[in-house]
């Protein structure tokens, strides 16, 4: 054997208890306030979470802890919110964008309002009429029914008929006036809810959620317009 090779040899035996030691790791854990290194990492410590040392005892990698159960559930409620709070500012974004499209400005709502508002009035006042125009006719028809059993007769069947199409006729008149009052009761608050809200999108970007609106940020309120 050369004396070249054997240096070879020798320098590569010398080298392995080296490369072994340069390759390996010690694991470190703190354990109820005690530090606790060891050459593996146990499955009941590794939970606790650890740091990874060279074998000059330097850090290379710290592993963290485990979340416990309470931590879990917070993160997972964390995560429900943030889910629902995008959905929420999608579905908003959504319909501010057809609000704007339907209205420029609260001025338009207020008009839209006074429009809707004429056009249940005029109804109505129709409605009234006919109530009146049936009562008249009503009290006509029962005054005729009583004289016919004054006679001391039956009164005939499309007599009664009359009087109960009348009857009903008023039944009706006055419950499509009570249906139309709640109408623009009930717009009467949509239309709040839509001029209210175009005066925070003069503010504020499309979707902006009402928990992030500071009202003292918005624009005064302005009156009414015809």
């Amino acid at each position: 054997m050369s004396t070249r090779l054997i240096w070879v040899l020798s320098a590569a035996l010398i080298g392995l208890p080296m490369a072994a030691e340069a390759s390996m790791k010690l694991y470190r854990f703190k354990v109820d306030g005690h530090v606790v290194v060891k050459d593996n990492v146990p499955p009941d410590l590794a939970p606790l979470g650890y740091e990874v040392l060279n074998s000059r005892g330097m850090v290379e990698r710290v592993v963290p802890r485990a979340p416990t159960a309470e931590e879990r559930a917070a993160t997972e409620r964390a995560e429900a919110l943030r889910l629902d709070r995008e959905r929420r500012h999608a579905e908003l974004r959504n319909k501010d964008a057809d609000l704007q499209r339907l209205y420029a400005q609260p001025g338009d709502v207020d008009r839209a309002q006074t429009r809707k508002a004429d056009e249940i009035g005029s109804y109505i006042e129709l409605q009234f009429r006919r109530i009146s125009d049936l009562e008249e006719k009503l009290a006509k028809a029962q005054e005729k029914a009583a004289n016919v059993e004054r006679r001391g007769q039956e009164v005939p069947a499309d007599m009664r008929l009359e009087i109960v199409q009348l009857e009903n006729g008023i039944r009706d008149a006055q419950k499509n006036i009570d249906m139309r009052r709640k109408e623009l009761d009930d717009s009467k608050i949509q239309f709040q809810k839509q001029r209210e809200r175009l005066r925070i999108l003069q503010v504020y970007e499309l979707g902006t959620l009402p928990e992030d609106v500071d009202p003292a940020k918005l624009p005064p309120l302005q009156p009414l317009q015809p």
